[in-house]
């Protein structure tokens, strides 16, 4: 009786450690504002605390792995200022990471990471400054005519890139594309420089323009990319996987919920997210 009294107990204490039991997840983030950024003041400047859409969902979820999971995550969150160094430390990291990083899915980044569901739509586009005459059809007359001669810029290993060198291969074989570090340099120096061109995503482009209303930017529509899912990435195994994607998926999932659609709000103008939301 007494043996069969401490395996019952043993049996409990068991099942109490899988619903009371303790996660570290290292998560890294790529700067790009909304998406994900540091709030730095005036008195702290080198220090700041996480933010934008992609901190708040990575939260949400948080809050959902100890309600549905009864797993408490200590997230230790860390910053990548160059896109490359971002998303080789997630493809390459040994522990369990998540990365945010404003990833669009594409087959070649499919081989080398795992990507949740999507959590937001979004796409392409072409910019140049707004004195530039707009492309009017995607012919390889009016591409050189308004192009030819300019230089492109761009952030390396982003699927802008990829755009890139497809305009580049069919239309203008002489194109020089230029890099920089961050999204937010390419449209500085579009809206600097007449003679600069270059891809930004829809919602970079939308928050662009709010912050700097006096910079004449033009989208050049002809040029458009495909619509194009975002999601969070991770190493190939990491077990983190399934657990974000029922989180995303499961019932209606954390998409067709209220909280998602405030999140979108806090950042994003109603303008634009009936283009941007998953649904």
């Amino acid at each position: 009786m007494k043996l069969k009294f401490t395996f019952t107990v043993l049996a409990i204490l068991a099942s109490l450690k899988v619903f009371s039991q303790k996660d570290s997840l290292s998560v890294y983030y790529y700067e790009n504002y909304p998406y994900a950024y540091t709030e730095r003041t005036n008195t702290m400047p080198d220090m700041g605390k996480p933010k934008g859409i992609e901190i708040e969902i990575i939260q949400e979820y948080a809050d959902w792995l100890k309600q549905k999971k009864g797993i408490n995550l200590k997230i230790t969150y860390t910053l990548f200022t160059d896109f490359s160094a971002f998303y080789n430390s997630v493809k390459d990291a040994k522990s369990i990471v998540i990365g945010l990083g404003s990833v669009t899915r594409s087959m070649a980044r499919e081989k080398e990471v795992s990507f949740s569901a999507p959590y937001l739509m979004n796409q392409a586009v072409l910019i140049t400054q707004g004195s530039v005459l707009s492309v009017k059809e995607k012919t390889n007359e009016q591409i050189n005519k308004i192009l030819g001669g300019m230089k492109a810029i761009t952030v390396a290993r982003s699927s802008h890139e990829v755009y890139l060198n497809e305009l580049k291969a069919a239309y203008l074989k002489d194109l020089q594309i230029l890099f920089t570090a961050k999204p937010s340099t390419v449209l500085d120096s579009i809206s600097a420089n007449k003679k600069l061109f270059g891809y930004s995503d829809l919602v970079s482009y939308w928050t662009y323009l709010k912050s700097n209303p006096n910079k004449l930017l033009k989208m050049q529509k002809a040029l458009m990319g495909q619509k194009e899912e975002i999601g969070f990435i991770l190493p190939k195994n990491n077990k983190h996987g399934d657990y974000l994607n029922e989180f995303f998926e499961s019932g209606f999932g954390f998409t067709s919920t209220k909280v998602y659609r405030q999140i979108l709000e806090a950042h994003l103008g109603y303008e634009i997210l009936e283009y941007v939301e998953v649904r």
